[in-house]
This record gives C-alpha cells, structure tokens and sequence, in this order.
C-alpha cells in the first residue's frame, strides 16, 4: 500500500483489525450516531478523532442537529490536510462503511490520497459540505 493511503470501513472491521495496516504514523476518524458508543480499536492509532452524525442526507426530515454540521465538516478537512502534511495513513470508520466514511474518502481522493478498493454509496451531506469547506463545486 502507497503513503498516504485512506481506507473507509465498517465500526466492526476496526474493532476486528479488519483493515490494511495503517502503520504508526496513522489517523482514524471514527464517525458514530449521536449517543451511541464507539466501542474498541484492536490496531493502535497515532491520532484518533470521534465526531457524531446521522447518515442522514438533506431531505431525509432529519433535524439538522443531528446531521453533519458545517463546522464537522470543516474539521473533516482539516484532519486530511493534517494527515497530508504529516504523510499519514488515514482510516475511517462509520457504522456499515459505506456511506458517512465512504464520503469522506471521495473528498480525500479529491485532496491527492490514494483509496483502497472499498465498496462506497457516499452520503452527499457529507461529501458536498466538505466540498464546499475545499471551495470545490459539485453538481
């Protein structure tokens, strides 16, 4: 696996170590729902970094508070840059893998990192307000 690599997986995979090797200059980003606990890590992290949101999207008649805010998704950002800079390896956990994490992976790949080959349906909250931290448009 190159540097700088991001991998998007599920609560349980990072409770199981059932991810690449991020070495030990690594970052894990652990997205949960509000009140729920995030349980163990089997592999160390050198940083890790919880943020609680729904997987909820826009239109799902979600109050707002509980869906990714703008201030988390500049957070986001900020996270990947650090871990660009730092060249570390980052890991990124929701509750299934795909959707919250999956997101989050599509906009590092956007920033230069290399993704591993995991299945995605990113949630487009969370893709698009860390877009448009990024300045980046989508359509």
């Amino acid at each position: 696996m190159s540097q700088r690599f991001i991998e998007n997986v599920s609560k349980s995979d990072v409770f199981n170590g059932n991810h690449y090797d991020p070495g030990p200059n690594s970052l894990l980003i652990r997205i949960q729902d509000p009140a729920t606990e995030f349980g163990a890590i089997k592999y160390p992290f050198k940083e890790v970094h919880e943020f609680e949101f729904l997987d909820a999207e826009d239109d799902d008649g979600f109050p707002d508070e509980c869906k990714i805010s703008d201030h988390q998704a500049k957070s986001l950002v900020l996270l990947l840059k650090q871990a660009q800079l730092n060249h570390m390896n980052v890991v990124v956990h929701c509750h299934a893998g795909i959707c919250r994490s999956g997101a989050v992976v599509e906009v590092a790949e956007m920033m230069g990192f290399t993704p591993c080959d995991r299945f995605r349906i990113p949630n487009l909250r969370v893709k698009h307000k860390m877009m448009q931290v990024l300045g980046l448009t989508y359509e």
